[in-house]
C-alpha cells in the first residue's frame, strides 16, 4: 500500500509538472501574440495623427504625399482597401480550386489507391510542398500566367464576363498580371496541405464504422457520403482552414504575378495587390514615422482580416458541428 501511494503521488507530482510545462507554453505563445500586437500598434501610431483607423480600412488610396517648405509631408494619404480586396479574393480563389480537389485526392489516396501507388503519390505530394514559394513564383511569372491567360481566364471571361463585370476582360489587350492568376497560383501553393491534413484525417475515421455500413449492405461510395465525410468533416475544415491561412500570408510568389497595382480592380482578371505583396513592394521605400506607421497598419489589418475569418470559420463550424451538418 505504501508503494502504491508512493507511486500514485508521483504520478500526481508529474502530471502537474507537465500541466505547468504546457501552461507555460501556452503562456509564451500568448505573450510573444500580445507583443507583436502592441509592437504594431506603437508603429502605426504616427499615421493616426493624420487620418483614422475606418479612412484607412475603407480607402483605396496610396499616395505619400509631398514634402513642403518647411520639411513637413503634406497630403499624404494611405488606404488599404485595394490591399484587403486582392488578399481576400486571392484566398478565397485559391481555396475555391484547392478544397474540393485536395479533398477527393485524399480520399483516393485512402480509400482507392493500391498501396504501390498511394506510398509514391503521398510522397510526391509532401514533396511539393516542400518546393519554396518563389520557385512557384519564378514558374508562374515565366510559363503558367501566360497559360492561364490564354485558357481558363478566357473561358471564365467569354463565358461569364458578360453577366458577370468582375469576370470581364478585353480580349484584344488581356492583362499581363492579373488577381485570378494570383489566386490560381496558391491554389496549386496550398494544395498539397489540404491533400496531407485531410489524408490524416479521413485514415482516422474507425475501421469499426467503415465494415459496420458495409455489413448493411452500404456501397463504397454511401460509406464515403455516409461515413466517413461527416466523422471526419471537422478535421477536413480544419485543414482548409490552416491552407486559407497560408494564402492569406503568402508574399513572394503573388507580388510575382498579381501585378501590384492600386486600388480596387473592376475585374478579377485586372492586376491588383495583397497586404502582403503591398508590404514587400514597399517596404523599402518607406522612410518616416508616417511611412513606416503605414506598413505597420498594413500588418495590423493583415492580422485584423485573419482573426475574423477564423472566428467565422469556427462558428460555422461549431454550428455544423450542432447541428450535425444540417443547415
Amino acid at each position: 500500500m505504501a508503494g502504491m501511494e508512493l507511486r500514485r503521488a508521483g504520478g500526481m507530482s508529474a502530471d502537474t509538472l507537465f500541466r505547468r510545462i504546457t501552461g507555460t507554453g501556452v503562456l509564451i505563445l500568448f505573450v510573444v501574440l500580445t507583443g507583436l500586437v502592441v509592437a504594431f500598434v506603437g508603429y502605426s501610431n504616427p499615421l493616426w495623427t493624420i487620418q483614422s483607423p475606418i479612412d484607412f480600412l475603407t480607402s483605396s488610396t496610396w499616395s505619400t504625399g509631398t514634402i513642403d517648405e518647411s520639411g513637413q509631408i503634406v497630403d499624404a494619404l494611405y488606404g488599404a482597401s485595394g490591399a484587403l480586396f486582392g488578399t481576400v479574393a486571392t484566398s478565397l480563389i485559391a481555396v475555391l480550386f484547392a478544397a474540393p480537389i485536395g479533398i477527393l485526392a485524399a480520399i483516393f489516396l485512402v480509400e482507392f489507391a493500391p498501396p504501390r501507388l498511394a506510398a509514391p503519390l503521398t510522397f510526391i505530394v509532401e514533396l511539393i510542398a516542400a518546393i519554396p514559394s518563389v520557385v512557384f513564383g519564378l514558374w508562374a511569372a515565366g510559363d503558367l500566367s501566360n497559360r492561364l491567360r490564354d485558357t481558363i481566364e478566357w473561358w471564365i471571361a467569354s463565358s461569364f464576363g458578360r453577366f458577370l463585370p468582375f469576370l470581364s476582360e478585353d480580349p484584344e489587350s488581356p492583362a499581363a498580371d492579373s488577381v485570378f492568376r494570383a489566386g490560381f497560383l496558391l491554389a496549386i501553393m496550398i494544395l498539397p496541405m489540404v491533400v496531407a491534413v485531410s489524408r490524416e484525417f479521413i485514415r482516422s475515421v474507425p475501421i469499426s464504422l467503415r465494415e459496420g455500413y458495409i455489413g448493411m449492405g452500404a456501397t463504397k461510395w454511401e460509406v464515403i457520403r455516409d461515413v466517413i465525410l461527416p466523422t471526419a468533416r471537422i478535421g477536413l475544415i480544419g485543414g482548409v482552414l490552416l491552407a486559407l491561412g497560408r494564402a492569406i500570408g503568402e508574399t513572394i510568389a503573388v507580388t510575382m504575378v498579381i501585378g501590384n497595382a492600386e486600388g480596387v480592380p473592376s475585374s478579377l482578371f485586372q492586376p491588383g495587390q495583397t497586404v502582403a505583396s503591398k508590404i514587400a513592394s514597399n517596404i523599402g521605400e518607406a522612410s518616416g514615422e508616417i511611412a513606416i506607421g503605414a506598413m505597420a497598419a498594413l500588418g495590423l489589418s493583415l492580422f485584423l482580416l485573419t482573426t475574423v475569418i477564423s472566428l467565422v470559420v469556427r462558428v460555422l463550424v461549431r454550428r455544423f458541428a450542432v447541428t450535425g451538418g444540417r443547415a
